[in-house]
């Protein structure tokens, strides 16, 4: 209720009127970052093999402090509302006044985030079906009906202070599940004893280092490119406002780290024959936490799952009601006109990947990897357009189109030619975010060389001091 009244206009609803403080800033940040694939699917990964799964969040980190120095306080001071608002002005000469690039990157944004948004529906599904005993279908639905009712009305501001409390749940639920998950199992001593028992490869390396490297580069590119955390950087009140919520971001997710790889591996010693990892959460909750501090996990993991979904349905939202309704079909929109356009789009980009979820099985397999593919997709499209585009005044409009096209294209090929096998051995152990994020980077260095300079007009809010 409270950020419906607060919501006036457009602004309001994308941005928050740019007045999201540092404790707020730095929750909404580390929030947004956990999902499903954090306290759903990378406690499944753990359960399934072991210790080496944890390195990934290195990626992850290297990533916040890249965008910490390079993309997150320049994006602030441009200060628009999306991130295909900057690809639109900063690559503008594109004989449309940036209306092409815009388009391009808008739709980007709602076919990646799509999969994201089902995957976490799925998790939801899950958790409902195991604690409440009703079918995936119908939790996915109160999922789906809970997180349109605040986000569609109450806007970022809505979703950035529940982002506050569910952050401290999420963190809270993680720390306890530590000393009484040990405690069960007999120590960190016996769990490794116990994990070496059952397969050595648990407590050394499940998958190879250039896999688990792999995927630790698409999460780190994934999130540098993130619109979803951009929108939250252009809602804050300043440079140091940012500055300060990255730095705190990163305390919030060792811990929650550190928390989701005991809780897999002790999952694994304790119930050794769950029917799929993906539950391994959900029954620690039932069957070893208790009813009160069992519920408080539960809570972790719906948090999770909240404060993602929400964040990107705005996200996805405003590139449907911002950037091509606003922006390309109808300039002339009043304030109160464009914002029911976002109303309306977060409601549709809600029920949509319900559909999906419902029937995409042809995804894959656990949450977490279908999560991968979403932020490879991200990573290789927007994460080098960002970061060249911020700081290399030869980077022009054919090249980055170029480079888009290609990495999205890359990331896709990728994905499906390891799935038939017709990539096999050491090349199939590569994230697709790899060759997705080269072939962008070479799209676009290339592509700019052999065209035209790009025009002082579109460089000038970015190299002009």
């Amino acid at each position: 209720m409270y950020g419906y009244l607060k919501t006036q206009d457009e602004d309001d609803f994308l941005v928050a009127n740019r007045e999201i403080g540092p404790a707020v800033g730095s929750a909404t940040l580390s929030a947004t970052q956990m999902s499903a694939g954090t306290f759903v699917g990378t406690i499944g990964v753990h359960y399934l093999t072991g210790v080496s799964f944890i390195y990934i969040w290195v990626g992850l980190w290297l990533g916040w402090l890249v965008s910490l120095v390079f993309v997150a306080p320049q994006m602030r001071r441009f200060g628009e509302i999306t991130v295909p608002d900057f690809i639109a002005v900063r690559f503008g000469d594109d004989g449309a006044g940036g209306d092409r690039m815009r388009a391009f990157s808008a739709l980007l944004i709602v076919v990646a985030y799509t999969v994201y948004i089902s995957a976490q529906y799925t998790g939801a599904g899950l958790i409902f079906q195991s604690i409440f005993g009703v079918s995936t279908q119908v939790g996915m639905a109160i999922m789906v009906a809970i997180i349109i009712a605040y986000t569609a009305f109450g806007g970022m501001r809505a979703s950035a202070l529940s982002d506050f409390v569910q952050i401290i749940i999420m963190t809270v639920g993680a720390i306890i599940a530590i000393p009484i998950l040990l405690g069960n199992v007999g120590g960190i001593g016996e769990l490794e004893l116990m994990l070496t028992s059952l397969n050595p490869a648990y407590i050394g390396w499940a998958f190879t280092p250039l896999e688990v490297g792999t995927i630790a580069l698409a999460f780190g590119f994934g999130m540098l490119g993130a619109p979803y955390e951009i929108v939250r950087i252009y809602s804050m009140r300043d440079e140091q406002t940012v500055r300060y919520a990255i730095g705190t971001t990163l305390i919030f997710q060792i811990l929650i780290a550190t928390g989701v790889a005991v809780v897999g591996m002790s999952m694994r010693v304790l119930y050794p024959q769950l029917t799929t990892p993906d539950l391994a959460s959900v029954i620690m909750s039932i069957d070893v936490l208790g009813p009160i501090l069992g519920a408080l996990v539960i809570g972790a993991v719906l948090s999770a799952m909240l404060s993602t979904v929400d964040s990107i349905m705005i996200v996805s939202g405003g590139a449907i009601a911002h950037d091509i309704y606003a922006e390309l079909l109808n300039p002339e929109a009043s304030e109160s006109r464009k914002l029911w356009a976002n109303r309306l789009a977060v409601i549709f980009v809600g029920i949509v990947p319900f559909f999906l979820a419902l029937y995409g099985e042809a995804l894959g397999g656990l949450v977490q990897f279908i999560v991968l593919l979403q932020a490879a997709i991200i990573g290789a499209t927007f994460s080098m357009p960002l970061l060249l585009g911020l700081h290399w005044e030869r980077i022009n409009t054919p090249g980055t189109f170029a480079g888009m096209i290609l990495g999205f294209a890359s990331v896709l090929v990728w994905h499906f030619g390891t799935d038939a096998g017709v990539i096999t051995g050491v090349l199939a152990q590569i994230d697709p975010v790899v060759p997705g994020v080269l072939m962008c980077l070479v799209g676009m260095v290339v592509g700019s060389y052999l065209t035209s300079e790009p025009s002082r007009e579109a460089l000038a809010p970015f190299f002009d001091a």
